[in-house]
């Protein structure tokens, strides 16, 4: 298969940008054969290093020197995850067999995805071999240490969502490695929250730390509920949210105001309507609200979004996409707090239809989903 891809033109050119880190670039012909006859001894090398590699996979020859062929092809290409799969499998026999101390080598490996992040900071399997590294470390991994390093990475590109991932995953290790009471508990969650806050702050499209958001607030708000309040009015970092999460309403009247000046910063931010969405539908709320207090809450909003879209008509001289459709989520919502589990029929009222005419007309795109939704084939909750 390897010789097949060696005499592939395609392949030897993606290679090419491999080794430049280079975006894709339109060549005439003669240019594309010059820069593949220039990186051939590249090339070259890069498969006949790639085949040592399978070959002593294929043999069962997991040896230091094998290891280090795995750590040429990495620095090279990242996104060859069988690769990192080898690494992994040669890792684990030589450290059944001795040959190498653990955690000085999972380290080493470590700082070795250090360097890597800052030429691919978006690769999927660099984030898991990191994990993978610190699982294996368990007890010795420093959590504070890869909390400080993800902050970083968050701070280069606040909306990567690899580093989020990370994130979420180094807090929950760093909760259980060493057991923590539920003040140091709600103290970590407080941080992340008002983490989350100025990343929103800075970019209100940063889906990531809306996302993070909706994660940590359950957690939060169970830990306010059971730590002694005079715990909390001593400790001025989590005194200063007493009010925010003395109840389910007031936390969720406090999101929805922040969420609101995110939808009139910008209209068509993905991020902010799919997390309005969560906030006005997720069980965390609607099952614990009272149900006169949760449908004045949807009426509320009901005629934000419409006052919203009619800005958006006086302005572009058309309705906007998102707040038709919240207008259609929140109608939906409202039917089913009269009568639960409405049959799809009852929910589309005259003026849902209008939306979803003028939504097949505005978002060709989505034409067919607002057709099927329009004629009863496809539910209105999205």
């Amino acid at each position: 298969m390897y010789l097949c891809l060696e005499s592939n033109a395609k392949f030897q050119l993606y290679l090419h940008r491999m080794f430049h880190n280079v975006k894709r670039e339109k060549l005439n012909q003669e240019a594309r054969v010059a820069k593949i006859e220039k990186d051939k001894p590249k090339i070259e090398s890069y498969l006949s290093l790639q085949s040592l590699v399978f070959e002593a996979r294929q043999n069962h020859q997991y040896t230091v020197e094998s290891l280090n062929k795995t750590t040429d092809l990495l620095m090279i290409n990242p996104e060859f995850y069988t690769i990192w799969n080898i690494r992994r499998e040669t890792l684990l026999e030589l450290f059944a067999q001795k040959q190498l101390d653990k955690v000085k080598t999972l380290e080493d490996d470590l700082k070795m995805i250090m360097v890597l992040f800052r030429r691919f900071p978006k690769c999927y399997w660099i984030y898991n071999h990191r994990l993978w590294c610190l699982r294996c470390l368990g007890q010795s991994a420093n959590w504070q240490v890869e909390l400080a390093i993800v902050s970083k990475l968050l701070s280069v590109d606040q909306r990567n969502f690899h580093g989020w991932h990370l994130r979420r995953i180094v807090v929950h290790n760093y909760e259980v490695q060493t057991p923590k009471t539920p003040q140091e508990l709600l103290s970590i969650y407080i941080k992340e929250f008002e983490f989350t806050t100025s990343k929103v702050n800075q970019n209100i499209s940063n889906f990531s730390a809306w996302h993070n958001r909706s994660k940590l607030i359950p957690k939060i708000y169970k830990y306010y509920q059971e730590v002694d309040s005079e715990f909390i009015d001593q400790a001025e970092d989590l005194n200063k949210y007493t009010q925010v999460f003395s109840s389910r309403l007031s936390l969720l009247q406090h999101e929805i105001k922040l969420i609101n000046t995110g939808m009139y910063v910008d209209v068509d931010d993905t991020s902010v309507w799919l997390y309005l969405y969560w906030l006005l539908s997720d069980e965390f709320f609607t099952e614990h609200l009272d149900k006169q207090v949760y449908q004045r809450t949807l009426e509320e909003q009901l005629e934000i979004i419409r006052e919203l879209n009619e800005l958006e008509k006086d302005d572009n001289g058309k309705d906007n996409c998102w707040c038709l459709k919240t207008m259609i989520l929140i109608k939906c919502l409202l039917a089913n707090v009269h009568n639960n589990n409405s049959a799809p029929s009852d929910l589309l009222t005259d003026e849902i239809k209008s939306f979803l005419e003028i939504l097949a007309d505005i978002d060709p795109l989505r034409k067919g989903k607002y057709l099927d939704q329009l004629h009863g084939k496809a539910e209105l909750l999205y």
